[in-house]
């Protein structure tokens, strides 16, 4: 009885012990993951053009987003470019149907000549392997909860480019600059909530 006891108390010790130890990731975070396809339309050398591009990753607490993006021009008539990196976001009280977020993606680039005349959007889609450029975009958003798996994204920011070789011979036909590459960027994408832990 008396062996019985102190396993018991011991045991309970234990267990309390366990309760009171201090954690990084406590079971009050939600770890959610994102994947997020967007359409961005812009102007580069006064013709209107769309890319298409997608950003995912863990959104903590639905309030951090830290992930992978990329994106490939869709319709630009002339300038052929794509580029892939990281993507920061800040979401503003997410729980309210509409809310605000800000962004900051960080990326590397190429831009190469149509090979041939573009006649349809998917023409020399993937061929943008070239000149290279840095990328640094920061943005807003305003969101829109459908529900609690699906957000309306649509926003604005600011594509900063630098580095491009602006001699290339890869862009000798647009003779496209950092200047031209560089402006504002129209957003409208979709966030997909594939599923959430509690960690």
């Amino acid at each position: 009885m008396l062996m019985f006891t102190m396993m018991h108390l011991t045991s309970e010790a234990f267990g309390q012990e366990q309760d009171s130890t201090k954690t990084l990731l406590s079971s009050e975070v939600q770890v959610d993951r994102i994947f997020a396809p967007e359409i961005k339309i812009n102007s580069i050398q006064g013709d209107i053009g769309t890319l298409i591009g997608f950003y995912f990753g863990p959104m903590i607490n639905r309030t951090f987003l830290f992930g992978a993006c990329g994106g490939i021009n869709l319709g630009h008539p002339r300038v052929n470019y794509g580029y892939f990196g990281g993507i920061g976001q800040y979401i503003f009280r997410p729980e309210e149907i509409f809310h605000f977020s800000s962004q900051l993606v960080i990326a590397y680039g190429t831009t190469k000549d149509y090979e041939n005349p573009k006649s349809g959007p998917l023409d020399n889609f993937w061929d943008i392997s070239g000149a290279s450029f840095f990328l640094m975009e920061p943005g807003i958003n305003l969101e829109l909860n459908i529900n609690k798996r699906l957000v309306l994204v649509t926003g604005v920011s600011y594509r900063y480019i630098s580095g491009l070789n602006e001699s290339s011979e890869d862009i000798s036909k647009t003779y496209v600059t950092n200047k031209d590459l560089s402006g504002v960027n129209f957003i409208i994408g979709l966030k997909f909530c594939k599923e959430k832990k509690n960690w």
